[in-house]
């Protein structure tokens, strides 16, 4: 009975169904895409937020890497280790003056006080250099610093006593090191003997300053890794190498990462340039400096980093913005209490809380992705993660939001889509009931034109009315219409230059077989006269004129001559070069075809003469003539010449070339075919 039903009934009995569903569909489907659509906007937000930093950190260690590394190139560089070396080494050899105690108490008193508790020996004498020269600069520079812990750096050179080497070249180098380390944003620059691990010089004067990296108390620190990375590199490797953050001693346990890298004069490594940064310009970037609202992430969104060891690489924002209530979640959740107590003792996630959450472990595996995920405190979140790899490292980046902030909207949308839907069910019923004449009255429009396209006929227009999508429609079909009538007058133009400019290139019978569909087109012609003439002269021509005016003169020359090949009934094969190729009794059989084509070579002879005498040239032209069978056919496929070939071919090109004879020569057969009376018309025997 469905089938029966007009399209207006069948309209209406959809419509009028539709609008009695509406409220379940709308409501159904509706909720489903609005969360779906506020998931994905929430994922692209955070996609977008993490791609965004991850940018900005990899735009920063990639500069940090490259200024670093056009740094070690500095010749004030390597002269400066050079310098220093000489002088540590004259310090070494000075009278002490500095007792071991003395510097242990200064370590006692001003240093172990400040390590954190897994870093801080029982004893100082486990933290002091074993040279000398180390004694001596460490008591000068660090002990003896008027400046306090984080502005030792101010001290050009010590105050009182004798000046030493050393404090010489401290104070020549210390000034341009100085500025580098603040211009490239480095917490420290130090400069390491390549081949003892002697710390010869650091701009921050730490306890690290003069410490032996091979066999002294910091051998086993990051510092010393990346010095050792460094030494053991063949000298045809000048890569910077970088040691991941890691909690260093001398700065108290702050985390530390480093760049390293070999500094060379006149080709000869003369020792390592290593530079510290700390963690706080990555931290301060994913934090976004307290302002996460601003970028977007709402009252629970924030982006953090975590190292290859499952560590934080920057501060959580639930830790800045609620310490107490942060670590009691933590406890909550079972944390690690040593971990705990880290936190709270720093201040920091950084280094000190460990992440095992599949956002992580999917970054660490190199995936990129977003999801719904439960964080590192057991809330349920949306995340969007990424790895990012610098140095031989990689590093997960990730990007969060609570799960209940991001979908809050849903619920209120859920209850506008409730009641919206219902409304729109009648509505759509009683405009279904007035207005389905209108809709279908241009559908049936648009048959009856599809109909008539169908049948062939274009020459007919669609009628439109009014200005709504059917209308539009109409227009389109009217439009695609005249397309259709356009480009079939385009196509039979077409078609028409392309069979034109096909039997210029050869005969009529072959054309015709060739756009027929023959896929190979070759005939054998018993009786075919072949003139073969060639050009002389070209190249003077060529040097005196341009190759615009050449092609000129060339091409009327050739208009010339195949206009006189039509008065004679010859037609032409092809031009190649200086080259001119014609047969007569190719494609229509004629009895005179020697005597068209003798005729024919008299007469380009004499355009030529003319062609000479009204343009001012000395061209020549040689003609050979033959008679005989020839194979003539389409040869290739996509770049087709038409051809012909045989015996009697390349005889009239022998001809044509020869050196001695007359202008036209012609074969023995073909001579005695015609007789000899050709012999007073300038045209001698092969």
């Amino acid at each position: 009975m469905a089938s029966l039903l007009s399209i207006r009934s069948k309209l209406l009995v959809l419509l009028m169904i539709s609008g009695l569903s509406a409220a379940l569909a709308i409501s159904t489907i509706g909720y489903m895409r609005s969360d779906t659509a506020l998931r994905a906007a929430v994922w692209d937000q955070l996609v977008s937020i993490r791609e965004t930093k991850k940018a900005d950190i990899v735009r920063y260690l990639d500069a940090q890497e490259r200024a670093f590394a056009a740094f070690a190139k500095q010749d004030q560089v390597a002269d400066a280790i050079v310098a220093f070396r000489a002088a540590y080494a004259a310090e070494g050899a000075l009278d002490t003056g500095t007792a071991p105690q003395d510097l242990a108490k200064f370590y006692q008193t001003e240093i172990l006080p400040r390590l954190p508790d897994e870093e801080r020996p029982l004893s100082p004498d486990a933290m002091l250099p074993g040279s000398v020269a180390a004694l001596r600069l460490q008591q000068r520079y660090i002990a003896q610093n008027p400046a306090a812990s984080g502005d030792r750096d101010l001290l050009d050179a010590p105050a009182g006593g004798m000046p030493t080497a050393y404090d010489a070249v401290h104070k020549a180098h210390h000034s341009h090191l100085r500025q580098m380390m603040q211009l490239l944003n480095l917490y420290d620059v130090f400069l390491i003997d390549d081949q003892t691990g002697q710390v010869l010089y650091t701009a921050e004067k730490e306890i690290d300053f003069a410490t032996d990296l091979a066999n002294g108390p910091y051998r086993s620190s990051s510092l010393a890794r990346a010095y050792q990375i460094v030494r053991d590199r063949p000298d045809d490797q000048h890569g910077i190498a970088f040691v991941d953050f890691e909690h260093y001693a001398p700065s108290f346990g702050a985390p530390a990462a480093f760049l390293a890298a070999p500094v060379y004069r006149d080709g000869d490594r003369v020792g390592i340039l290593v530079g510290q940064f700390s963690i706080d310009a990555l931290n301060t970037t994913l934090t976004s400096s307290g302002r996460w609202k601003d970028e977007g992430l709402g009252a629970s969104g924030e982006v953090y980093l975590v190292g290859a060891d499952g560590f934080a690489r920057s501060d959580s924002r639930f830790l800045i913005e609620d310490k107490p209530g942060y670590l009691a979640q933590l406890a909550d959740l079972g944390a690690d209490p040593a971990e705990i107590a880290a936190i709270d003792r720093s201040g920091h996630s950084v280094l000190n809380q460990h992440f095992a959450t599949l956002a992580v472990e999917r970054a660490q595996s190199g995936n990129t992705g977003a999801d719904t995920i439960r964080d590192y405190r057991g809330v349920q979140v949306l995340s969007a993660y990424a790895p990012l790899d610098f140095g031989g490292n990689r590093w997960a980046i990730i990007a969060e939001k609570d799960v209940d902030e991001a979908l809050g909207p849903l619920h209120d949308l859920r209850r506008v889509i409730l009641i919206a839907t219902g409304g729109i069910s009648i509505v759509i019923t009683l405009f279904a009931l007035i207005s389905a004449r209108a809709f279908v009255a241009p559908l049936m429009r648009l048959q009856l034109g599809v109909e008539r396209l169908k049948a062939g006929e274009t020459q007919f227009q669609v009628q439109v009315k009014g200005n709504d999508e059917f209308a539009t429609l109409a227009s389109a079909f009217n439009g695609m219409v005249s397309e259709i009538v356009r480009r079939n007058g385009i196509i039979e133009a077409k078609t028409t230059e392309y069979e034109k400019l096909l039997r210029n290139v050869m005969p009529d019978a072959a054309a015709d077989r060739f756009t027929g569909g023959d896929l190979v087109v070759a005939d054998t012609f018993e009786n075919v006269s072949i003139i073969y003439a060639v050009i002389g002269g070209l190249e003077d021509m060529q040097r005196r004129l341009s190759a615009t005016d050449m092609i000129r003169l060339l091409n009327e020359l050739i208009d010339l001559i195949d206009e006189a090949a039509e008065r004679h009934g010859v037609e032409k094969v092809k031009t190649i070069g200086d080259a001119y190729l014609a047969a007569c009794g190719l494609s229509t059989p004629r009895l005179d075809h020697r005597q068209r084509a003798a005729a024919f070579a008299r007469e380009i002879q004499n355009i030529l003469t003319r062609f000479n005498q009204a343009k001012d040239l000395t061209l020549s032209l040689s003609i050979g003539l033959t008679n005989g069978e020839v194979d003539a056919g389409i040869i290739g496929r996509k770049r087709f010449v038409y051809e012909i070939l045989g015996e009697c071919v390349s005889e009239a090109r022998r001809l044509a070339l020869a050196p001695e004879g007359g202008d036209i020569r012609m074969s023995d057969a073909m001579g005695d075919a015609m007789g000899d009376a050709l012999l007073g018309q300038g045209i001698s025997h092969g």
